[in-house]
């Protein structure tokens, strides 16, 4: 993409992740992104037009592939709770 504003790709990150049942707010220049199962999982997505970043700065993907980005926002905050983790027994 050659523009630099980011807001056209922020507004279909959020049509996309809303279709998914996801809650998002555009506020300005960036894009907060809620897990609607666990709220405490969220984040601000910014985009310069170019790539989607996360807060820290962080490239998330390229702002002509809204399904890829929407792909890993959901997999980033997803909730693991349910995945319980393999622990070896202790070794005799």
């Amino acid at each position: 993409m050659e523009t630099t504003n980011g807001s056209a790709p922020l507004q279909a990150l959020a049509d996309e992740l809303a279709r998914r049942g996801w809650r998002t707010r555009l506020h300005g220049d960036a894009l907060t992104v809620t897990n609607p199962a666990a709220p405490r999982l969220n984040d601000r997505i910014a985009c310069d037009g170019v790539e989607f970043r996360w807060a820290w700065g962080q490239s998330l993907g390229r702002a002509d592939d809204v399904t890829a980005a929407a792909d890993r926002i959901v997999h980033v905050l997803r909730a693991v709770e349910d995945e319980a983790p393999v622990v070896p027994p202790f070794p005799n």
